[in-house]
């Protein structure tokens, strides 16, 4: 699934100079199958982002937020366009000519001879046409990247939860998944079934810390190509995924459980439960 560094990759190549999406205008939209759009019906959706102009590109999360200026007139009142990727969801610019894939979900033919793409194998990934994107994402902690020291203690001093679960739950801190949750625990050697109620002062900050460098490290590499959906992403992980194999610190196997119904990967000697 695409993490947090997986879309912030996505928001700085949408934002690169040589193939910015930031001032182009929808001159055409189409939507492939019914499931993709959410809070109205497709032909809404489209009638909507036709001939709208893409302003700013924002993300909290695992969310993207895309600014658009109805028919690029000054006195309009913006809209944002929001999506989420889900587990297999890829957002991408291309030349309007190359073939759309087979999972295109949603094409918007753009000015310049360009189009955004979104694919997604599995369909579960959404878009949302609507003012403001907090009426999406109204439930969701601070972002993960961004979280000060100091929220992060509160927000954990509040709660008394393992930490596999309490960082996968986006109200805590918005944009870690299950990866990067179990790269985090590693780097901060805590067990994944540790109580948060539990944890030394010294301990809640190495666990800030490590969300910060963990996620930090991870954009800088483009994500994780764990399935394929981003493969230019080289961040290499220590743990997720590599049940039976050694750690790379201590060479003991690294361990899988099953924490919450998600698959968890740990080491049991860098990470000894409390």
């Amino acid at each position: 699934m695409p993490e947090l560094p997986e879309v912030e990759s996505v928001v700085r190549s949408l934002c690169s100079s040589s193939s910015s999406l930031i001032g182009r205008r929808v001159e055409q939209g189409f939507i492939y199958g019914s499931r993709v759009v959410s809070g109205c019906s497709a032909e809404e959706f489209l009638q909507q982002v036709q001939h709208a102009c893409f302003t700013s590109i924002e993300r909290h999360g695992k969310y993207l937020f895309f600014e658009m200026q109805p028919g690029c007139a000054t006195t309009a009142v913006p809209f944002f366009l929001v999506i989420h990727l889900r587990m297999t969801g890829r957002l991408y610019l291309v030349p309007v000519a190359e073939r759309s894939a087979k999972y295109t979900r949603l094409s918007l033919i753009l000015s310049e001879q360009l189009a955004l793409r979104f694919d997604d194998p599995r369909t579960f990934g959404r878009a949302w046409l609507v003012e403001h994107p907090s009426i999406v994402t109204s439930t969701l902690g601070p972002d993960a990247l961004t979280v000060t020291v100091q929220e992060f203690t509160t927000r954990l001093a509040g709660s008394k939860r393992q930490l596999k679960p309490l960082l996968l739950d986006q109200s805590f801190v918005a944009g870690i998944g299950n990866i990067y949750a179990d790269e985090i625990l590693f780097r901060s050697r805590l067990h994944p079934l540790t109580n948060s109620r539990n944890l030394a002062p010294n301990e809640v900050h190495r666990l800030h810390q490590a969300v910060r460098t963990v996620l930090e490290e991870a954009v800088e590499a483009h994500g994780a190509n764990i399935d394929g959906v981003f493969k230019a992403g080289n961040f290499i992980v220590s743990v997720y995924g590599r049940s039976g194999k050694k750690c790379r610190i201590c060479e003991s196997p690294i361990l899988r459980i099953t924490v919450g119904q998600r698959g968890t990967h740990f080491c049991p000697e860098c990470q000894r439960r409390k």
